[in-house]
C-alpha cells in the first residue's frame, strides 16, 4: 500500500507543494489537499478589488479541478490535528498521513483590537485583507466625501510587507479621480521605525518621498491600542491619539486555531520551518506560507508573501519526497523574489529582494510608472489560468 501526503490549505503555497510533491512521488503514493473552500486568490488582486479595477469573480480561481490528476481535493473545514496518531480531522471525516504539510495561511483578527470591530460596523472602519473586507472597503470609499483617512498597521508580522502603502497610495489615486483630493487628509501609521524595516535605509528614503509627493504623512513607531470610535480616534500605546473620518486597518495576523490548539506554534507565535527544509519541530511534519516563521541567517525572518509561499513548497516537496524514499533532487532554499507594488492608475513598480545573498541581502525598488503594469497583469492572469480561474 503506498503513502499518503496531507496538504492542507489550498493557497499559492499548499498547492505548489502538492504538484510538486505528486512530480517526485511514485504513482502509488496519495496526495491529498484539504480546504473549507476551492476558491483562491492572490494578497495583490484583493488590492485591485478594493480600488474598484477587478470583480471578485475576475481574480478568483476554483482550484479543484485544475489539481492534475494523482491529486484528491478534499473540501472540508479541519477541526483537529492529531500529530501523535497523524491523523487529521475534518467536518467531513478522517485522514490518516504519512507526511503532512500545513498550508493554512495566516487569518485576520479584527477582534483583537478593541474597538475596530464596532468601527466597522458603523461604516467607520475597513480592510482589504480578505475579499469580504475589500468589498466593504471599495463600498464605503465610493460613498466618501472627504476627511481625515488613516491607515494604521496594527502589529507585525502582516502578510505581504509593502501592501499598506500601496494601499494609501490607490486610496489617494481614488480621490483624486473623484476630485476629491483637496478635501481629504492621508496619513499611514506604523510601528516600525522606518516604513519597510526589513529593507535597507534606501528603500525607506525612497518609499518616504513616493508618499511626501503624494502628500501623504507618514508616522512611525506607534503601535496601536484601541479604537474610539465613538469619538472617531485611534489611540495608541504611547498616548498619540489619530483622529479619522475613516480608518483603514491592516489587522492583526494569526494562525488559524486549528494550527494554535495542535501545538504547533511556538513561542514566535507561529510554526517555525527550517529555511533549508521546511521541515517543523515535530517529526514528519512540513510548513509553509504564511502560517509559518522561517528565520534567515540574518536573524530575521522571511516575509510572508505568496512568491516566497512557492519558492518555500518547492524545498518542502523536495525534503518530504526524499524523506520517503523518492528520487527527488536536494533542497534548494532561495530568499530571492519579486513583490509588484501597485501606486495608481498604470503606475506599478517592483520591489526586487534576495535575502540570501552575500555579503548581505540585496534590494531594490523599482519606482512604479507604466512599464511594469503588462508584467504585473500577466502574472495574475498565467496564476488564474494555471488554477482555474479567469482574467478580465
Amino acid at each position: 500500500m503506498g503513502r499518503h501526503v496531507v496538504v492542507l490549505g489550498a493557497g499559492p503555497g499548499g498547492l505548489a507543494v502538492a504538484q510538486r510533491i505528486r512530480h517526485w512521488l511514485p504513482p502509488t503514493d496519495l496526495v491529498t489537499v484539504v480546504d473549507r473552500t476551492d476558491e483562491q486568490r492572490l494578497g495583490v488582486s484583493l488590492l485591485l478589488v478594493m480600488r474598484g479595477w477587478r470583480t471578485p469573480e475576475a481574480v478568483t480561481a476554483h482550484v479543484a479541478p485544475a489539481l492534475g490528476e494523482g491529486i484528491v481535493f478534499h473540501q472540508a473545514e479541519v477541526t483537529h490535528i492529531d500529530l501523535e496518531n497523524r491523523r487529521v480531522q475534518t467536518n467531513q471525516g478522517e485522514l490518516a498521513y504519512d507526511a503532512l504539510v500545513v498550508a493554512l495561511g495566516a487569518e485576520v483578527s479584527v477582534d483583537s483590537v478593541p474597538g475596530l470591530s464596532e468601527a466597522v460596523e458603523h461604516g467607520l472602519a475597513g480592510h482589504y485583507y480578505t475579499l469580504p473586507g475589500a468589498l466593504h472597503l471599495r463600498e464605503r470609499l465610493a460613498s466618501f466625501a472627504g476627511g481625515r483617512v488613516v491607515l494604521v498597521i496594527a502589529r507585525l508580522p502582516y502578510k505581504c510587507p509593502p501592501s499598506p502603502y500601496e494601499g494609501i497610495l490607490l486610496i489617494d489615486d481614488l480621490l483624486r479621480e473623484r476630485g476629491l483630493r483637496e478635501r481629504a487628509e492621508l496619513t499611514i501609521v506604523t510601528p516600525e521605525p522606518r516604513p519597510l524595516a526589513i529593507a535597507p535605509p534606501l528603500i525607506s528614503e525612497q518609499l518616504t518621498e513616493l508618499l511626501t509627493v503624494r502628500g501623504v504623512t507618514l508616522v512611525t513607531g506607534e503601535q496601536l491600542q484601541t479604537v474610539d470610535y465613538d469619538r472617531q480616534e485611534v489611540l495608541f500605546a504611547s498616548g498619540k491619539r489619530e483622529p479619522f473620518d475613516l480608518l483603514v486597518v491592516v489587522p492583526p495576523h494569526q494562525p488559524p486555531a486549528v494550527v494554535r490548539e495542535a501545538g504547533l506554534v511556538d513561542e514566535s507565535g507561529w510554526i517555525t520551518a527550517a529555511l533549508a527544509t521546511m521541515r517543523t519541530a515535530v517529526d514528519g511534519v512540513w510548513a509553509v506560507g504564511d502560517v509559518t516563521r522561517v528565520p534567515l541567517p540574518n536573524g530575521v525572518a522571511l516575509p510572508k508573501a505568496a512568491v516566497f509561499a512557492q519558492a518555500e513548497a518547492e524545498v518542502a516537496a523536495r525534503d518530504l519526497a526524499r524523506t520517503l524514499a523518492a528520487d527527488a533532487p536536494a533542497p534548494e532554499p532561495s530568499g530571492a523574489g519579486r513583490c509588484w507594488f501597485i501606486a495608481g492608475t498604470q503606475q506599478v513598480g517592483a520591489i526586487d529582494v534576495d535575502f540570501l545573498a552575500q555579503p548581505s541581502p540585496a534590494f531594490r525598488f523599482t519606482l512604479p510608472d507604466a512599464f511594469y503594469v503588462g508584467a504585473m497583469e500577466a502574472e495574475l492572469a498565467s496564476w488564474l489560468a494555471r488554477w482555474g480561474g479567469h482574467a478580465d
